[in-house]
């Protein structure tokens, strides 16, 4: 690694006004820290988060609740606010990495987190997302963490496991800048090589993420996180889904399916959530809304059967969820 410069402000705005010309936000620091062992990223100077408490903070606002970007991911899964609909994110929570990662790590950098495609990571290996001029993992063996619903150019996918319930809660992501504060839903936070194949969100290099706004849910809707992985605990999502609605008379409200680890950025299913609204929930129907899902998908020569797995998670999510809540 090269020396870095290295600073910690004490307030939202000190961060902003010390990034630019190079310089990185580092949180708990399990990704960044790997990327410049690995020589993918280089920094001028790192900008820690650690010295703003009000980053630090979960509190009810507006019938929801306000979750600070520096709250650890090991606090969320832990946490006495996180129950009814909000439980999932907290399912999610508990199936990040490993112990030590989930009480270094946080919710803000899970969302920033770099892709885990293995030639990204290579620091040898020129990649569109590098900068260069194409995909080496598109005709490589190596595909479980690739996408089976296309690129453009570059197949890499986003890791995070809280993004999907996020997505499925409605959150919404408030960020601050120079040009004061903005806020958009969460699924509008990230963004595909189709935008930019460098970047995988919209958030700026002089902007940071200071809380993320839960609102008000039924009090009947339950959701569940489940992920599929290589290894049966520490490791990124090869498939993830956050699946949710509410029973209504026995029938499906408010439906919601995103699903993580299938392509660039995170997918909302919104047409195989049309098939499960208003329906009394069977097992025929949740393999109907799988299908539906996965009607556009495109795997690559090695990850085909991402397609089969992603189809049994959703079916056996939407299952789960169809006996009556207690």
């Amino acid at each position: 690694m090269k020396p870095v410069d290295f600073v910690e402000p004490e307030s939202v705005a000190g961060v902003i006004e010390a990034l630019g010309d190079g310089a990185r936000l580092i949180a708990g620091g399990s990704d960044l820290i790997g990327e410049m062992k690995e020589g993918t990223a280089q920094p001028s100077r790192l900008v820690s988060l650690a010295g703003v408490e009000s980053l630090r903070q979960i509190e009810a606002f507006e019938g929801g609740l306000r979750i600070g970007a520096l709250i650890t991911i090991h606090a969320l899964e832990t946490g006495a606010a996180l129950t009814g609909p909000y439980l999932m994110l907290a399912e999610a929570a508990r199936g990040v990495a490993t112990p030590e990662i989930r009480h270094q790590g946080t919710l803000g950098g899970n969302l920033e987190q770099r892709p885990r495609c293995l030639h990204y990571r290579n620091a040898l290996t020129p990649c569109l997302k590098k900068g260069g001029g194409g995909c080496p993992a598109s005709e490589s063996p190596y595909q479980n963490y690739l996408s089976i619903f296309g690129g453009p150019g570059c197949f890499a996918v986003h890791a995070s496991d809280l993004a999907p319930p996020l997505i499925a809660l409605d959150a919404e992501v408030v960020i601050e800048g120079p040009a004061g504060s903005r806020r958009m839903p969460a699924a509008s936070f990230f963004t595909g090589p189709d935008v930019d194949p460098t970047r995988e969100t919209v958030l700026a290099a002089n902007e940071v993420i200071t809380h993320i706004a839960l609102p008000a849910m039924p009090s009947g809707w339950r959701g569940l996180y489940t992920k599929s992985r290589e290894r049966t605990a520490g490791d990124f999502p090869i498939v993830s889904g956050a699946i949710g609605y509410d029973l209504v008379n026995g029938r499906a409200s408010g439906v919601r399916i995103v699903l993580g680890g299938v392509a660039p950025t995170p997918l909302r299913m919104a047409e195989a959530e049309a098939v499960l609204e208003g329906q009394v929930p069977g097992e025929e129907l949740a393999k109907r809304a799988a299908a539906v899902a996965l009607s556009g998908a495109t795997p690559l020569a090695y990850n085909g059967f991402k397609v089969d797995l992603t189809h049994a998670l959703i079916w056996r999510g939407i299952m789960r969820l169809s006996t009556p809540y207690s």
